[in-house]
């Protein structure tokens, strides 16, 4: 059975090259304007509507409110299987479609264009884009989320309804392009990439980045940049956290057995800092797997354990056992401080694991009340 193709376009005042757009997106789709779809999201002043009607394109009139929300809005608008994405500048070659389909019906279900093993008109991207930002974020998505893509930021890309759908796609400006890409990884999608042909800017037309001016690539890239980091927990809470804590409790443990002569006591405050600084950030990471968007993507051991076993009960009672324990260390050394009229000649070692104690203890009480306010929040 044949799919029905929408090709969806975001447009901004592009009146000058709106109209060859369509005309090349018609032609990508065999010209069947009865079964197949060309929408055009406009959010724009000009004549851009107008132009599209025309030409035989259904258009969304939407308020200006970013190149990702464009596409958030057009998903209750598709009528095709099949969803084409991309730019109403020119840049992209919409006769190319059939090389994007012909992937889904292999059974591929979400389809990125690459620049990079395409063809590129001289022109039509700045030495900046294409030899450092391109290349780099995407090797820094591609290790984070364990993924082969060649170039993240290409507006051009294709999809089943149905992939559209699961990506729940949340970003409104240019970080939706690393979104997508990030949860196509993470759901599992079955994923490819096919070179295309990028031309630059025709009839005197002006790029939004030009537009904006010179910050308006480089902020693009920084919130690219932010979408990754915030769907990346285990770079960003636990690989940090659980290092320092690690490192923390050797340090600890080595000043209190005597391994550390030198700096003894400076060395276990530095442990009791990394100790305290470790558990908080692991504690924010399982924070954010349970009670955020990530809880679709990350199922791990130790999420699902504290998502199942832990609750208010064990986390007070651990809690108060690790502050009491605590208490009872530093007693010794207030004792030792009271005997000394208040003088104090040293630092217990066990003092410091006392305060290591205390302070693990009231961030478990606090992580509980936490934990409890969120799963009541979601009842």
């Amino acid at each position: 059975m044949n799919k029905k193709i929408t090709i969806v376009i975001p447009c901004l005042n592009e009146e000058k090259v709106i109209g060859e757009v369509i005309k090349d997106s018609w032609i990508g789709l065999g010209n069947d304007k009865i079964n197949n779809q060309v929408l055009i999201v406009d959010s724009g002043t000009d004549d851009s509507e107008k132009i599209a009607r025309s030409l035989g394109a259904d258009v969304l009139k939407t308020p200006r409110r970013g190149l990702g929300r464009a596409y958030i809005d057009s998903i209750p608008h598709i009528k095709g299987d099949y969803v084409v994405m991309g730019d109403a500048d020119g840049t992209y070659d919409f006769k190319e479609t059939p090389n994007f389909t012909k992937k889904l019906d292999e059974g591929y279900e979400y389809v990125m264009g690459t620049r990079m093993k395409g063809w590129i008109e001289d022109g039509a991207m700045p030495n900046l884009h294409r030899y450092f930002g391109t290349p780099l974020t995407t090797w820094i998505l591609n290790k984070l989320f364990k993924l082969k893509f060649s170039d993240i930021h290409c507006g051009m890309r294709v999809m089943t309804k149905k992939a559209l759908e699961k990506i729940d796609l949340r970003s409104k400006s240019w970080e939706y392009a690393s979104e997508m890409v990030i949860k196509a990884g993470l759901l599992k999608l079955k994923t490819a990439e096919v070179p295309i042909h990028f031309y630059k800017d025709k009839n005197g037309r002006l790029s939004h980045h030009r537009r904006s001016g010179w910050f308006s690539p480089w902020y693009a890239g920084w919130i690219n940049l932010k979408i990754m980091l915030l769907y990346a927990p285990n770079f960003v809470f636990f690989v940090p956290g659980f290092i320092a804590l690690l490192a923390g409790i050797s340090i600890v443990t080595a000043s209190s057995l005597g391994l550390i002569s030198n700096f003894r006591f400076h060395f276990s405050l530095l442990g009791f800092a990394l100790v305290s600084i470790g558990f908080l950030t692991v504690q924010l990471g399982l924070i954010s797997k349970l009670f955020s968007d990530l809880n679709k993507y990350y199922q791990d051991k130790l999420t699902l354990f504290i998502s199942k076993k832990f609750n208010y009960d064990r986390g007070m009672i651990v809690g108060f056992s690790l502050v009491t324990l605590g208490i009872i260390l530093d007693s010794f050394l207030f004792y030792h401080w009271y005997q000394n009229r208040f003088t104090l000649e040293s630092i217990s070692i066990y003092g410091i694991i006392g305060l290591v104690l205390i302070t693990l203890g009231f961030q478990t009480i606090f992580f509980t009340f936490i934990v409890e306010i969120f799963r009541i929040s979601r009842k």
